[in-house]
């Protein structure tokens, strides 16, 4: 019988907080609309951030606001949407929303920049684009028992040469969703994606980070992987502890016989994945029982700190809402 593996991302169903920002204003979400003729709707002209918020000690405090409003407006540089706020602009906007949700619990928020306008053509001339963000409650978007089992994908992760890969740019997420569709389909929690060349470049929404034979390596895949900013925090805080970052080529081979394979992203924060292709990833034993390892153990240590502001990194990284 076919053992399935799935179920470590939780599916449940979603629930937004009573407003949004939209149309240059605070609205109630449900009057947030637009038709559904809209350019971006039928197009993919947008692009997106997802950053995560949490409740502490009486405040709310957001992870790296200020690189996400850095990422989402060179993402729109990008894409040619020639739409641009400034960081005090954003911020403020950012902290009346919150407020105005009056928010109690860890969250997840989505900024994003598209096209509202009813327009039949893929055509940029005359198009104007607009900033809305909506939030949502969210804890752990990743099960706390055991770590992620992957499927290896095959669709392959476009280049730069196709679309901006720098820029969460939501047409080019169709990557990724068919990707994920195959891997849940067939019982496995996420998929590992791959460049024309056959190398690792990420899961199908998170970055890797592989622990081979003692080394951290992260993907010298040119220009295919997303520059996500857990990942880099992640990377930082090593490096805070003192460990040596390598970039390198990364085949499947070598996740099949790593030491550890990490999983990061704004809603899994950061994980690890304890098989690929139902093959154990750290263990020798086919069927030894899965267990996360120490830089995996270190690196939750180090970004449960900063976030509730016990690190020295805090300040730097967290967006305190007064």
């Amino acid at each position: 019988m076919l053992k399935l593996y799935g179920g470590k991302i939780k599916m449940a169903k979603t629930e937004f907080m009573k407003f949004a920002y939209f149309d240059k204003e605070i609205v109630e979400f449900e009057k947030a609309t637009v038709s559904i003729a809209t350019h971006s709707l039928q197009y993919g002209t947008t692009c997106f951030g997802g950053i995560r918020g949490y409740y502490r000690n009486g405040k709310v405090a957001i992870f790296r606001l200020k690189d996400h409003y850095i990422r989402l407006m060179n993402a729109s540089k990008m894409l040619g949407f020639e739409y641009f706020i400034t960081w005090d602009e954003f911020k403020d906007i950012v902290t009346e929303l919150v407020k105005k949700n009056d928010i109690k619990e860890d969250f997840y928020m989505r900024p994003f920049v598209f096209c509202k306008e009813p327009r039949l053509s893929p055509k940029k001339a005359g198009l104007d684009f607009d900033l809305a963000i909506y939030m949502l409650p969210l804890a752990d978007y990743v099960s706390s028992e055991g770590g992620l089992n992957l499927m290896s994908s095959t669709y392959r992760k476009y280049n730069d040469s196709a679309i901006p890969t720098k820029a969460k740019a939501g047409g080019s997420y169709i990557n990724s969703f068919l990707a994920t569709s195959d891997a849940q389909r067939n019982g496995y929690d996420d998929a590992l994606m791959f460049d024309d060349a056959g190398n690792v470049v990420e899961v199908s929404v998170a970055n890797i980070i592989l622990v081979y034979r003692g080394q951290i390596i992260i993907p010298d895949t040119g220009n295919a992987a997303l520059e996500g900013i857990t990942v880099r925090s992640a990377l930082e805080l090593l490096e805070y502890n003192g460990y040596k970052i390598n970039r390198g080529k990364i085949d499947r081979s070598m996740v099949f016989t790593a030491d550890e394979l990490l999983v990061t992203g704004t809603a899994m924060k950061i994980t690890y994945a304890e098989s690929l292709d139902r093959r154990p990833i750290g263990q020798l034993d086919f069927n030894a029982k899965p267990e996360a390892g120490k830089f995996h153990k270190l690196l939750k240590s180090e970004y449960e700190k900063v976030i509730n502001g016990e690190h020295e990194l805090s300040s730097e990284w967290l967006f305190v809402v007064e």
